[in-house]
């Protein structure tokens, strides 16, 4: 079946079954858009298509694995994007270990409510989350298909500070879009960047448009400042990227030999835990509120 063949409508939905491994899976639909959500599993979205098109790669066999983070989706980055020099950072004199990406890509996640195809998770703080992040919280991420026709994804997200001192953030998401090996080469990124970290040579570049097919890419553009980007694909329809206006900074990552290419917006530099640069700190009893829209053109 292609991409191409004529897709059928669907009305609103969700349903719920069983998947890899026994994990609860959700199946939402609307329109011409459907998409598969396993909160167990870091709140993760596995599947987004419109019609037959696959937008989202996955590698299957890293889905059932706990232990392990799941290649592919949409990641959920929190409280921390990217990696952490020495995967440590220090509040009030105290010392913490924290994972690549923080901790809500490997939590499991509570349902909180499903209507029509849209899902709604949270995740708080608890004993296990302050052994890493000493702070208190509420994380809800809402999974929307209900927009522009069946033909979007929306990413809602709201975090509120519910301690007693203020909340330091550094999010971002990590869509993994689907990109064929043998288009790579031509695929681009709009952006006016000038400047990126190259995370590879660590060191901070004049930006010049990747060949995603070359090999590994992890550039980090500096100076992206629009609310969104275009992912183009030669003989795929664009993937429109539209995110709120606290992700300044863009990531462009992908590997040698793999179909993906992921275009994520974070709301800081790395490590910004350590440096302060761009570090949001949510004050007691606030509410941090972004999105992320993803559109097949």
């Amino acid at each position: 079946m292609s991409w191409k063949d004529p897709p059928t409508r669907r009305e609103p939905s969700a349903r719920r079954s069983v998947g890899p491994g026994g994990l609860e899976v959700w199946e939402l639909a609307a329109g011409l858009a459907s998409a598969r959500v396993i909160p167990s599993r870091g709140g993760l979205v596995t599947r987004f298509a419109v019609g037959h098109d696959e937008v989202l790669y996955l590698d299957p066999e890293t889905l059932p694995e706990r232990s392990k983070s799941v290649r592919g989706g949409i990641g959920v980055l929190f409280p921390i994007a990217g990696r952490l020099t020495g995967d440590r950072y220090t509040v009030d004199s105290t010392t913490y270990p924290m994972r690549p990406h923080g901790l809500a890509r490997q939590a499991p996640w509570g349902i909180r409510e499903v209507s029509g195809a849209r899902i709604t998770m949270e995740l708080c703080s608890s004993e296990a989350t302050r052994v890493n992040y000493p702070f208190e919280f509420t994380y809800r991420l809402t999974v929307d298909l209900g927009r522009a026709g069946g033909r979007s994804l929306a990413l809602e997200q709201e975090i509120d500070n519910t301690g007693r001192r203020p909340l330091p953030l550094h999010l971002g998401f990590q869509p993994y879009l689907a990109v064929p090996e043998e288009r790579k080469h031509q695929a681009r990124v709009e952006t006016a960047a000038r400047t990126c970290y190259d995370n590879l040579r660590g060191e901070i570049v004049p930006y010049a448009p990747p060949d995603f097919g070359a090999g590994e890419v992890d550039l980090h553009l500096l100076d992206h400042r629009s609310m969104g980007t275009r992912l183009h694909v030669p003989g795929r329809p664009a993937r429109i990227l539209q995110w709120s206006a606290q992700y300044t900074v863009l990531v462009l990552w992908t590997q040698r030999y793999k179909g993906f290419i992921c275009v994520e917006p974070w709301t800081a530099p790395a490590d910004a835990f350590n440096s302060g640069q761009g570090l949001v700190l949510l004050p007691p009893g606030e509410r941090f509120a972004g999105h992320l829209i993803i559109t097949v053109e």
